[in-house]
Protein backbone atom coordinates (compact mmCIF):
# COMPACT_ATOMS: atom_id res chain seq x y z
CA UNK A 1 0.00 0.00 0.00
CA UNK A 2 1.56 3.56 -1.25
CA UNK A 3 2.62 5.71 1.90
CA UNK A 4 -0.43 8.37 1.50
CA UNK A 5 -3.39 5.88 1.41
CA UNK A 6 -5.29 5.84 4.04
CA UNK A 7 -4.54 3.41 7.01
CA UNK A 8 -8.01 2.27 8.91
CA UNK A 9 -8.60 -0.51 6.15
CA UNK A 10 -9.87 1.81 3.50
CA UNK A 11 -7.90 1.60 0.29
CA UNK A 12 -10.50 3.49 -2.10
CA UNK A 13 -8.89 6.99 -1.61
CA UNK A 14 -5.76 8.51 -0.37
CA UNK A 15 -5.17 10.68 2.62
CA UNK A 16 -5.09 14.78 1.27
CA UNK A 17 -4.87 16.10 4.92
CA UNK A 18 -1.39 17.37 4.30
CA UNK A 19 -2.90 18.93 0.98
CA UNK A 20 -5.78 20.29 2.77
CA UNK A 21 -3.39 21.85 5.97
CA UNK A 22 -1.69 23.57 2.50
CA UNK A 23 -3.92 24.83 0.43
CA UNK A 24 -5.64 26.40 3.89
CA UNK A 25 -2.90 28.28 4.62
CA UNK A 26 -2.57 29.68 1.18
CA UNK A 27 -6.33 30.74 1.83
CA UNK A 28 -5.25 32.04 4.60
CA UNK A 29 -2.27 34.43 2.77
CA UNK A 30 -4.67 35.51 0.61
CA UNK A 31 -7.47 36.49 3.45
CA UNK A 32 -4.18 38.22 5.01
CA UNK A 33 -3.27 40.07 1.71
CA UNK A 34 -7.12 41.04 1.34
CA UNK A 35 -6.91 42.37 4.74
CA UNK A 36 -3.84 44.44 4.54
CA UNK A 37 -5.66 46.64 1.64
CA UNK A 38 -7.90 47.36 3.80
CA UNK A 39 -5.20 50.17 5.37
CA UNK A 40 -3.22 50.46 3.08
CA UNK A 41 -6.56 52.03 0.24
CA UNK A 42 -7.47 54.09 3.20
CA UNK A 43 -3.93 55.88 3.63
CA UNK A 44 -2.73 55.91 -0.30
CA UNK A 45 -6.42 57.65 -0.71
CA UNK A 46 -6.07 60.46 2.08
CA UNK A 47 -2.44 60.61 1.48
CA UNK A 48 -3.15 61.63 -2.34
CA UNK A 49 -5.79 64.34 -0.70
CA UNK A 50 -3.64 65.50 1.54
CA UNK A 51 -0.26 65.72 -1.33
CA UNK A 52 -2.84 67.12 -4.20
CA UNK A 53 -5.87 69.35 -3.51
CA UNK A 54 -7.16 68.32 -6.88
CA UNK A 55 -7.43 64.61 -5.84
CA UNK A 56 -9.61 65.95 -3.25
CA UNK A 57 -12.08 67.01 -5.85
CA UNK A 58 -11.98 63.92 -7.80
CA UNK A 59 -11.55 61.49 -5.09
CA UNK A 60 -14.77 60.58 -2.39
CA UNK A 61 -14.27 58.34 0.47
CA UNK A 62 -17.99 57.48 0.20
CA UNK A 63 -17.01 55.88 -2.97
CA UNK A 64 -14.36 53.96 -1.32
CA UNK A 65 -16.94 51.93 0.88
CA UNK A 66 -17.80 49.54 -1.17
CA UNK A 67 -14.51 48.84 -2.23
CA UNK A 68 -13.49 48.83 1.10
CA UNK A 69 -15.95 46.26 2.10
CA UNK A 70 -15.46 44.29 -0.28
CA UNK A 71 -11.76 43.58 0.86
CA UNK A 72 -13.31 43.08 4.11
CA UNK A 73 -15.99 40.16 3.02
CA UNK A 74 -12.84 38.50 0.84
CA UNK A 75 -10.39 38.52 3.85
CA UNK A 76 -12.87 36.82 5.69
CA UNK A 77 -13.81 34.36 3.10
CA UNK A 78 -10.27 33.36 2.05
CA UNK A 79 -9.35 33.26 5.98
CA UNK A 80 -12.96 31.12 7.44
CA UNK A 81 -12.27 28.37 4.37
CA UNK A 82 -8.21 28.25 4.94
CA UNK A 83 -9.13 27.43 8.46
CA UNK A 84 -12.11 24.73 7.15
CA UNK A 85 -9.73 23.49 4.85
CA UNK A 86 -7.44 22.40 8.09
CA UNK A 87 -9.49 21.31 9.96
CA UNK A 88 -10.43 19.26 6.86
CA UNK A 89 -14.31 20.40 7.08
CA UNK A 90 -16.73 19.23 4.59
CA UNK A 91 -18.40 22.35 3.80
CA UNK A 92 -14.96 24.15 3.24
CA UNK A 93 -14.33 21.94 0.81
CA UNK A 94 -17.73 22.30 -0.64
CA UNK A 95 -17.72 25.76 -0.36
CA UNK A 96 -14.11 26.25 -1.98
CA UNK A 97 -14.87 24.58 -4.76
CA UNK A 98 -17.98 26.58 -5.71
CA UNK A 99 -16.34 29.84 -5.27
CA UNK A 100 -13.27 28.28 -6.94
CA UNK A 101 -15.45 27.71 -9.82
CA UNK A 102 -16.60 31.08 -9.95
CA UNK A 103 -13.70 32.69 -9.85
CA UNK A 104 -11.89 30.54 -12.25
CA UNK A 105 -14.77 31.03 -14.90
CA UNK A 106 -15.17 34.95 -14.46
CA UNK A 107 -11.17 35.47 -13.96
CA UNK A 108 -11.02 33.63 -17.34
CA UNK A 109 -13.51 35.93 -18.92
CA UNK A 110 -12.10 39.23 -17.39
CA UNK A 111 -8.75 37.95 -18.89
CA UNK A 112 -10.12 37.68 -22.29
CA UNK A 113 -11.44 40.88 -21.99
CA UNK A 114 -8.31 42.60 -20.80
CA UNK A 115 -6.52 40.65 -23.37
CA UNK A 116 -8.41 42.78 -26.07
CA UNK A 117 -8.67 46.03 -23.58
CA UNK A 118 -4.85 46.32 -22.62
CA UNK A 119 -3.30 46.90 -25.99
CA UNK A 120 -4.99 49.78 -26.49
CA UNK A 121 -5.21 51.39 -23.29
CA UNK A 122 -1.63 51.39 -22.93
CA UNK A 123 -0.84 52.17 -26.55
CA UNK A 124 -3.15 55.87 -24.96
CA UNK A 125 -1.14 55.80 -21.65
CA UNK A 126 1.98 56.09 -24.25
CA UNK A 127 0.84 58.90 -25.64
CA UNK A 128 -0.44 61.15 -22.95
CA UNK A 129 1.65 60.15 -20.62
CA UNK A 130 5.15 60.30 -22.55
CA UNK A 131 6.03 56.39 -21.95
CA UNK A 132 8.04 54.43 -24.56
CA UNK A 133 6.43 52.05 -26.62
CA UNK A 134 8.60 49.74 -24.78
CA UNK A 135 7.90 50.51 -21.32
CA UNK A 136 3.92 50.45 -22.24
CA UNK A 137 4.69 46.65 -23.64
CA UNK A 138 6.61 45.06 -20.67
CA UNK A 139 3.90 47.01 -18.13
CA UNK A 140 1.11 45.10 -20.23
CA UNK A 141 3.08 41.74 -19.98
CA UNK A 142 3.64 42.19 -16.43
CA UNK A 143 0.09 42.73 -16.20
CA UNK A 144 -1.15 39.97 -18.33
CA UNK A 145 1.04 37.82 -16.19
CA UNK A 146 0.14 38.84 -13.02
CA UNK A 147 -3.84 38.75 -14.12
CA UNK A 148 -3.41 34.98 -15.69
CA UNK A 149 -1.74 33.57 -12.52
CA UNK A 150 -4.66 35.36 -10.11
CA UNK A 151 -7.64 34.84 -12.39
CA UNK A 152 -7.19 31.52 -14.00
CA UNK A 153 -3.82 29.74 -12.14
CA UNK A 154 -4.17 29.89 -8.67
CA UNK A 155 -8.36 29.04 -8.79
CA UNK A 156 -7.42 26.60 -11.09
CA UNK A 157 -5.21 24.96 -8.74
CA UNK A 158 -8.14 25.26 -6.04
CA UNK A 159 -10.70 23.51 -8.78
CA UNK A 160 -8.75 20.69 -9.87
CA UNK A 161 -7.36 20.22 -5.60
CA UNK A 162 -10.57 20.30 -4.02
CA UNK A 163 -12.20 18.31 -6.77
CA UNK A 164 -10.72 15.03 -6.21
CA UNK A 165 -12.19 12.59 -5.46
CA UNK A 166 -9.47 11.77 -2.48
CA UNK A 167 -10.30 15.18 -0.97
CA UNK A 168 -13.92 14.46 -0.71
CA UNK A 169 -13.15 11.26 0.35
CA UNK A 170 -10.61 12.47 2.87
CA UNK A 171 -12.63 15.46 4.53
CA UNK A 172 -16.15 13.00 4.78
CA UNK A 173 -13.54 10.60 6.76
CA UNK A 174 -12.67 13.41 9.11
CA UNK A 175 -15.86 15.05 8.99
CA UNK A 176 -18.72 12.43 9.93
CA UNK A 177 -21.25 15.18 10.39
CA UNK A 178 -23.38 16.08 7.38
CA UNK A 179 -23.64 19.67 6.93
CA UNK A 180 -25.87 21.80 5.40
CA UNK A 181 -23.41 22.02 1.85
CA UNK A 182 -24.32 18.32 1.95
CA UNK A 183 -28.07 19.04 1.15
CA UNK A 184 -27.90 20.23 -2.05
CA UNK A 185 -25.61 19.32 -5.11
CA UNK A 186 -23.00 21.30 -5.48
CA UNK A 187 -23.73 22.38 -8.96
CA UNK A 188 -27.00 23.89 -7.68
CA UNK A 189 -25.47 25.13 -4.41
CA UNK A 190 -23.13 27.24 -6.57
CA UNK A 191 -26.23 29.26 -7.99
CA UNK A 192 -28.11 29.65 -4.53
CA UNK A 193 -24.84 31.05 -3.14
CA UNK A 194 -24.37 33.02 -6.52
CA UNK A 195 -27.53 34.65 -5.65
CA UNK A 196 -26.68 35.58 -2.05
CA UNK A 197 -23.65 37.07 -2.67
CA UNK A 198 -25.03 39.40 -5.52
CA UNK A 199 -28.51 40.00 -3.14
CA UNK A 200 -25.82 41.06 -0.12
CA UNK A 201 -23.59 43.39 -2.57
CA UNK A 202 -27.01 45.05 -3.86
CA UNK A 203 -27.10 47.38 -1.08
CA UNK A 204 -24.11 49.38 -1.89
CA UNK A 205 -25.63 50.83 -5.11
CA UNK A 206 -26.39 52.98 -2.81
CA UNK A 207 -23.50 54.79 -2.55
CA UNK A 208 -23.34 55.50 -6.35
CA UNK A 209 -26.80 56.71 -6.38
CA UNK A 210 -28.98 53.61 -6.70
CA UNK A 211 -27.87 54.16 -10.92
CA UNK A 212 -28.35 50.79 -13.08
CA UNK A 213 -29.58 50.47 -16.91
CA UNK A 214 -33.00 49.47 -17.35
CA UNK A 215 -33.87 48.70 -20.87
CA UNK A 216 -32.23 51.21 -22.78
CA UNK A 217 -31.90 54.26 -19.91
CA UNK A 218 -30.35 54.81 -16.28
CA UNK A 219 -32.75 54.67 -13.50
CA UNK A 220 -31.15 56.36 -10.54
CA UNK A 221 -32.32 58.05 -7.03
CA UNK A 222 -35.47 56.61 -5.91
CA UNK A 223 -36.81 54.77 -8.36
CA UNK A 224 -33.50 52.82 -8.92
CA UNK A 225 -33.56 51.79 -5.00
CA UNK A 226 -37.18 50.80 -5.54
CA UNK A 227 -35.23 48.59 -8.49
CA UNK A 228 -33.03 47.55 -6.57
CA UNK A 229 -34.79 46.19 -3.28
CA UNK A 230 -36.88 44.12 -5.88
CA UNK A 231 -33.77 42.72 -7.52
CA UNK A 232 -32.57 42.19 -3.60
CA UNK A 233 -36.37 40.07 -3.11
CA UNK A 234 -35.64 38.00 -6.05
CA UNK A 235 -31.99 37.05 -5.74
CA UNK A 236 -33.01 35.78 -1.73
CA UNK A 237 -35.78 34.14 -3.83
CA UNK A 238 -33.72 32.28 -5.98
CA UNK A 239 -30.96 31.70 -2.87
CA UNK A 240 -33.51 29.85 -0.61
CA UNK A 241 -35.50 28.20 -3.37
CA UNK A 242 -32.87 26.68 -5.58
CA UNK A 243 -31.38 25.33 -1.91
CA UNK A 244 -34.58 23.77 -1.75
CA UNK A 245 -34.51 22.21 -5.62
CA UNK A 246 -37.55 24.32 -6.06
CA UNK A 247 -38.64 24.33 -9.55
CA UNK A 248 -40.14 27.84 -9.27
CA UNK A 249 -36.94 29.15 -8.03
CA UNK A 250 -34.57 27.66 -11.35
CA UNK A 251 -37.82 29.13 -13.56
CA UNK A 252 -37.33 32.87 -11.77
CA UNK A 253 -33.50 32.32 -12.03
CA UNK A 254 -33.62 31.45 -15.70
CA UNK A 255 -36.29 34.28 -16.47
CA UNK A 256 -34.44 36.50 -14.61
CA UNK A 257 -31.20 36.20 -16.60
CA UNK A 258 -33.22 36.35 -19.98
CA UNK A 259 -34.58 39.63 -18.64
CA UNK A 260 -31.35 41.12 -17.51
CA UNK A 261 -29.53 40.17 -20.72
CA UNK A 262 -32.03 41.82 -22.78
CA UNK A 263 -32.30 44.90 -21.01
CA UNK A 264 -28.41 45.32 -20.94
CA UNK A 265 -28.34 44.62 -24.54
CA UNK A 266 -30.77 47.19 -25.48
CA UNK A 267 -29.34 49.88 -22.61
CA UNK A 268 -25.96 49.63 -24.11
CA UNK A 269 -27.05 50.09 -27.64
CA UNK A 270 -28.79 52.99 -26.50
CA UNK A 271 -26.70 55.08 -23.66
CA UNK A 272 -22.90 55.16 -23.17
CA UNK A 273 -21.04 53.42 -20.47
CA UNK A 274 -20.45 57.40 -19.10
CA UNK A 275 -23.68 57.78 -19.13
CA UNK A 276 -23.74 55.18 -16.27
CA UNK A 277 -20.85 56.84 -14.74
CA UNK A 278 -22.41 60.37 -14.67
CA UNK A 279 -25.67 58.72 -13.15
CA UNK A 280 -23.38 57.37 -9.99
CA UNK A 281 -22.60 61.00 -9.12
CA UNK A 282 -18.64 60.32 -9.69
CA UNK A 283 -16.51 63.47 -9.64
CA UNK A 284 -16.20 64.94 -13.37
CA UNK A 285 -12.36 64.32 -13.17
CA UNK A 286 -13.08 60.61 -12.97
CA UNK A 287 -15.81 60.94 -15.70
CA UNK A 288 -13.09 62.42 -18.19
CA UNK A 289 -10.37 59.97 -17.33
CA UNK A 290 -13.05 56.73 -17.51
CA UNK A 291 -14.22 58.53 -21.04
CA UNK A 292 -10.69 58.91 -22.08
CA UNK A 293 -9.98 55.26 -21.64
CA UNK A 294 -13.46 53.30 -21.67
CA UNK A 295 -13.01 50.55 -23.90
CA UNK A 296 -16.82 48.46 -23.75
CA UNK A 297 -18.92 50.93 -25.14
CA UNK A 298 -21.08 50.06 -27.55
CA UNK A 299 -20.34 46.56 -29.69
CA UNK A 300 -17.92 45.02 -26.76
CA UNK A 301 -20.50 45.89 -24.01
CA UNK A 302 -23.06 44.01 -25.88
CA UNK A 303 -21.00 40.71 -26.95
CA UNK A 304 -19.83 40.68 -23.83
CA UNK A 305 -23.12 40.78 -21.73
CA UNK A 306 -24.39 38.34 -24.49
CA UNK A 307 -21.85 36.10 -23.43
CA UNK A 308 -22.56 35.41 -19.87
CA UNK A 309 -26.55 35.57 -20.10
CA UNK A 310 -25.87 32.69 -22.66
CA UNK A 311 -23.30 30.91 -20.34
CA UNK A 312 -25.68 31.89 -17.21
CA UNK A 313 -28.67 29.88 -18.92
CA UNK A 314 -26.71 26.87 -20.54
CA UNK A 315 -25.93 26.54 -16.98
CA UNK A 316 -29.18 26.42 -15.51
CA UNK A 317 -30.15 24.55 -18.04
CA UNK A 318 -27.75 22.06 -17.10
CA UNK A 319 -28.78 21.78 -13.51
CA UNK A 320 -32.33 21.28 -14.30
CA UNK A 321 -32.45 17.75 -13.91
CA UNK A 322 -31.83 18.49 -10.26
CA UNK A 323 -35.72 20.09 -9.78
CA UNK A 324 -37.07 17.61 -12.06
CA UNK A 325 -36.23 14.94 -9.44
CA UNK A 326 -37.62 16.89 -6.60
CA UNK A 327 -40.09 17.72 -7.90
CA UNK A 328 -41.50 14.20 -9.52
CA UNK A 329 -40.22 13.47 -5.55
CA UNK A 330 -42.53 15.35 -3.95
CA UNK A 331 -45.69 15.02 -6.13
CA UNK A 332 -45.40 11.26 -5.23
Amino acid sequence: MATDEMTDGNPDFKDRSPGLVAFGIIHIVLGGFCALFVPFTLMATFASMAIDEGASASTSPIMMIPGLISYILMAIWFIGMGIGSIKARRWARALILVGSWFWLISGAFALIVMAFMLPGMYDQMGETGGVTEAMTRVIMYISMGFMALFYVILPGLFVAFYGSRHVKATCEHKDTTVRWTDRCPLPVLAISMASAVFASWLPMMGVYGWALPLFGTVVSGPTGAVVVVILMALLIYVSYGTYKLNIGAWWCATLAIAVWGCSVVISFTRISMVDLYAAMNLPVEQLELMEQYDMLDGVPMVLMTGAWAAILLGYLLYIKRYFVESTETSNS
